[in-house]
């Protein structure tokens, strides 16, 4: 008899935990301000007694300063429209040239990360070639790495060209995103340089050029570590770091 009340309160549990969770569950799949990204469950704001969801907290920032802007972009939110026409009004937005545009610059979180990795490597590898200076293995990993890196830069600055057309930053966000987008170019300019001076250096055997390499190489590599810090308050939101 014990064990058959056991089970039913166990069931019961499992039962009221399920209908929980199902309550809890965001009717809400994508975020109203990227549209088309996940959202994240545990981002969201009450608005006029609904609850919306983000898929990240730079959304959230946006959508508080100006709601109505994005809310219609919510199927599942039941909005007023006495004087928008969303279909008219957007008309350009889907236009199949721009959401390709927008679609490409999805790819420049991941695209980036590749020449961030490349010219912390260079550098890495070019302090072991001082270090151990016989060692002509830190020498070719530097070589390589920087090389791959501006290719890998160029790709980047594409996508992330393209990523910026498909965002509207508000006015907070639009200065972290100009510092950015200049960092960005700047540190491709110092990772190409770096590569056509070691190049050179390397070919004509002069000393002076494998210092000056040196120099644009560690400059690339603190510009990139500050360009990859901007884009995470751009994705994170500025008060990421705050204690």
């Amino acid at each position: 008899m014990k064990i058959r009340w056991l089970i039913v309160a166990l069931w019961s549990c499992l039962l009221y935990a399920g209908l929980s969770i199902a309550e809890e569950t965001p009717r809400q799949a994508t975020c109203p301000v990227m549209v088309g990204n996940p959202i994240d469950p545990s981002l969201f704001i009450d608005h006029e007694g609904q609850r919306i969801y983000f898929c990240c907290k730079m959304c959230v920032s946006m959508f508080s300063e100006n709601p109505q802007e994005y809310i219609e972009n919510l199927p599942e939110v039941q909005v007023s429209k006495d004087s928008h026409d969303h279909a008219t009004d957007h008309d350009a937005e889907t236009t199949s040239s721009s959401r390709l545009i927008k679609f490409v610059g999805k790819f420049h979180p991941v695209a980036v990360h590749i020449p961030i990795g490349l010219i912390l490597m260079a550098a890495l590898a070019e302090l072991l070639f001082l270090c151990f200076g016989s060692r002509t293995l830190f020498r070719s990993a530097a070589r390589f790495n920087i090389l791959l890196a501006v290719l890998g830069a160029v790709a980047a600055i594409i996508l992330g060209f393209a990523a910026a057309s498909g965002s509207a930053y508000p006015e907070t966000y639009q200065r972290v995103l100009m510092i950015h987008r200049s960092l960005g170019i700047f540190t491709f300019i110092l990772a190409f340089l770096a590569a056509a001076a070691l190049e050179l250096g390397i070919r004509k055997g002069k000393s002076q050029l494998i210092w000056i390499y040196r120099g644009f190489l560690m400059l690339s590599a603190g510009s990139v570590a500050a360009t990859g810090h901007l884009g995470g308050l751009l994705v994170y939101g500025l008060e990421h770091f705050t204690w």
